[in-house]
């Protein structure tokens, strides 16, 4: 895989992206619903500081909230869309990629990382580290996944079609700011003694973040899923201006 190569296909797929009809009409229904959880969820964290306590639900990372329930939604339509462009195309790349948005919406769900840490917050006791062992525990289990995620990446890619390859590698891109946010930003969160003010700030940094990346990673595999189907169909060619055809 050539490098120049790479970067001219990378350059056509992110201005497909771009100007993608298909990702501004999903992006109508999505952002608007999107920024109202957001706005509820600053609210949340303001009635914290203030004792004016409002409905948990209202917290973007509360489980069975309103903003759980919506990431469930995004991250379930992002594995079906990915699954069914595997079955289309063959490129396993697309199956590694699928089958982890499957992994988050199954552990978003029923709560698995949080599951684990507490059933081998044992096994981390003895750390000495200013960090509850369950939250080790919780991190440990992400590290595990994503390292077999980066393993069926990395070998997937070495046989994948440019296209395919580009377009994994954009989606990853998502999935690695998600995890940091997930992962970096909630151990920053949990790690020491903070203020209630600063703990509440982190932690809307850190659900929202998250929460941002899942909803961008929707909006460009809808724009892909609608190039690939477009393609597929033959009703179109591929350009700058894509959408769902009737």
């Amino acid at each position: 895989m050539q490098p120049r190569a790479l970067f001219r296909e990378a350059d056509s797929v992110l201005t497909e992206i771009a100007f993608s009809r298909s990702l501004r009409t999903a992006a109508l229904f999505l952002l608007p619903y999107a920024g109202v959880l957001v706005g509820l969820d600053v609210a949340a964290h303001y009635g914290e500081l203030t004792e004016a306590h409002l409905p948990v639900q209202f917290f973007l990372a509360s489980d069975g909230g309103f903003g759980e329930w919506l990431e469930y939604s995004l991250t379930f339509a992002i594995a079906a869309m990915l699954l069914v462009m595997w079955r289309w195309d063959g490129a396993s790349v697309y199956l590694a990629n699928a089958l982890l948005f499957a992994w988050l919406t199954l552990d978003n769900s029923i709560e698995i990382h949080e599951r684990f840490g507490h059933a081998f917050a044992g096994a981390f006791a003895g750390w000495s580290l200013p960090v509850a062992p369950n939250d080790i525990g919780e991190a440990s289990l992400f590290l595990v996944i994503g390292a077999f995620w980066l393993i069926a990446l990395v070998a997937a890619l070495r046989h994948a079609r440019l296209r395919a390859a580009v377009e994994s590698l954009i989606l990853s891109g998502c999935i690695a700011a998600a995890a940091f946010f997930g992962v970096v930003v909630d151990l920053i969160v949990v790690w020491g003694a903070h203020t209630q003010a600063l703990i509440e700030v982190e932690t809307f940094i850190e659900d929202g973040g998250e929460f941002a990346m899942i909803c961008v990673a929707f909006l460009i595999q809808v724009a892909l899923f609608d190039a690939a189907w477009r393609g597929r169909s033959g009703r179109g060619v591929r350009g700058p201006e894509v959408g769902l055809s009737p």
